[in-house]
């Protein structure tokens, strides 16, 4: 599908969601505004936070250094179908050797799919590529197109094959695995938009993972989707929420709406304080951050055309500043990398076949060579 073409056919799918939602999505009864900031999950411990509220770095101390004495972070951004590269990366990574035990994961949108393999290690490698892998195929045997909405099958208004991928990637036995890595002082946090409070939202899976939720893998499932529910594309995601001992419901989107990577409000300093180790971030951003030069058409589909996307980067570059000079604070050493310019563009908005098995190699190869930009 050309550009333009899927361009036209997401905007005609947004409206048709619009629509599409007065008459069919009809929640019990969304959070009145007044009741926004009380709104909570019932659980015997606290499983979330605001994702622009400096209050969430006062549990950053509980986080525990690794064997070594080192803590190391990493954070995986959003971006579509370009998400084939952090997930060649971190396989590639893999192969080369030397890929920590990461003390703190976190992810928005596609980086929120990825981040459960990243955290637990690569032992769980083979689900990421499995996943990739099957972007690879027009046809799916088996009936799960793992990522396939997110990455262009048929049903783009149906988040259900996005739904059967999440499901396929965490498990009861995933989400055990995070629950006993997170006893152990490690952290995984996943990004979403909170349509209701305008704010963006960070979750605590391993927290969740060892409440007394009785639909906890449901909740986590629920949350991977709504950080990867672009809005027009997906239909957001309703959570149940509590406040004032009455119960409702919130309204959740893709986590890039906000921002485009996780910043953790409060900065890293309470991460690092009296620890000698080695403190590192790592961050793999599934997109290009260079600027990318185009002759570009006078019409108001190509102005929009090229508007978004570079909208969408310059936030993407705005958070990546944000998260540099956070590390550089705290005394962090920070490691990028990214889709570099030069790499071909999709010609379609959902990629091919073919353009995702050479990014996914792309990311491999860059992984395998500890391609690794500083700031």
């Amino acid at each position: 599908m050309p550009l333009k073409a899927a361009l036209q056919t997401a905007i005609t799918i947004a409206v048709l969601l619009a629509v599409a939602a007065c008459s069919t999505m009809q929640p019990r009864q969304q959070i009145p505004p007044q009741l926004v900031a009380e709104a909570i999950i019932p659980a015997d411990q606290r499983v979330r936070y605001w994702g622009d509220d400096d209050e969430f770095a006062r549990i950053q101390a509980q986080v525990a250094p690794g064997p070594d004495g080192d803590v190391d972070y990493l954070t995986l951004s959003g971006g579509g179908i370009n998400g084939a590269y952090g997930a060649g990366f971190l396989v590639g990574w893999t192969a080369k050797g030397g890929r920590p035990e990461f003390e703190v994961v976190t992810g928005i949108s596609v980086g929120a799919m990825i981040a459960p393999m990243a955290f637990l290690g690569p032992s769980y490698d083979e689900r990421l590529r499995t996943v990739f892998s099957s972007l690879t195929q027009k046809d799916s045997s088996s009936g799960t197109n793992f990522l396939g909405a997110l990455f262009g099958a048929p049903s783009v208004m149906s988040n259900a094959p996005l739904q059967a991928a999440i499901r396929g990637l965490v498990d009861h036995q995933t989400l055990d695995a995070i629950g006993a890595a997170h006893r152990k002082g490690r952290r995984l946090y996943v990004g979403t938009t909170n349509l209701n409070a305008q704010r963006p939202m960070i979750w605590d899976i391993g927290a969740i993972a060892i409440s007394n939720i009785p639909n906890k893998l449901d909740l986590v499932h629920r949350i991977i989707l709504a950080s990867a529910a672009v809005p027009g594309i997906f239909p957001p995601i309703l959570l149940d929420v509590s406040a004032q001992g009455m119960a409702f419901e919130e309204l959740h989107v893709d986590g890039g709406v906000t921002e485009q990577v996780l910043l953790l409000p409060g900065g890293y300093q309470a991460f690092v304080r009296n620890r000698r180790g080695v403190q590192k971030l790592y961050v793999i951003f599934n997109g290009v951050v260079a600027p990318s030069p185009a002759t570009v058409q006078i019409s108001s589909l190509s102005l929009l055309e090229r508007a978004v996307p570079t909208l969408l980067k310059y936030l993407g570059r705005s958070n990546l500043e944000q998260l540099s000079n956070s590390a550089r604070n705290a005394g962090l050493a920070f490691r990028l990398t990214a889709i570099p310019a030069d790499f071909p563009e999709s010609a379609s908005v959902f990629g091919n076949p073919q353009w995702l098995t050479a990014l996914y190699q792309y990311g491999y190869q860059s992984g395998r060579a500890g391609t690794w930009q500083t700031r």
